[in-house]
């Protein structure tokens, strides 16, 4: 049984996937690409202290401290307790 032109057609979808994954995602100079991201952090962290510095003049309300689950506190067994068990208090 012969194949017909499926083997272009596979081929032809194969390079058409291949190239676009080859593809650079970012354009310009690597240089350039640093230094954009750089000037992003810069001003995300300047976002983030005002945001920060808002926060803080209205009241931290907002913040709340987490407050703990009130767990009851077990009775450990001592080594007397465990020695004396089946003990009777009285001799006869």
């Amino acid at each position: 049984m012969s194949r017909g032109n499926q083997r272009e057609v596979d081929r032809a979808k194969r390079q058409a996937k291949d190239a676009k994954k080859n593809q650079p995602t970012r354009e310009g100079t690597p240089l350039q690409r640093n230094q954009d991201d750089a000037a992003k952090l810069q001003a995300k962290i300047a976002a983030k202290a005002t945001a920060k510095a808002t926060e803080d003049t209205a009241g931290g309300a907002a913040a709340a401290p987490v407050v703990r689950k009130k767990v009851p506190k077990k009775n450990e067994v001592g080594l007397d307790d465990l020695l004396n068990a089946g003990l009777t208090k009285g001799k006869k």
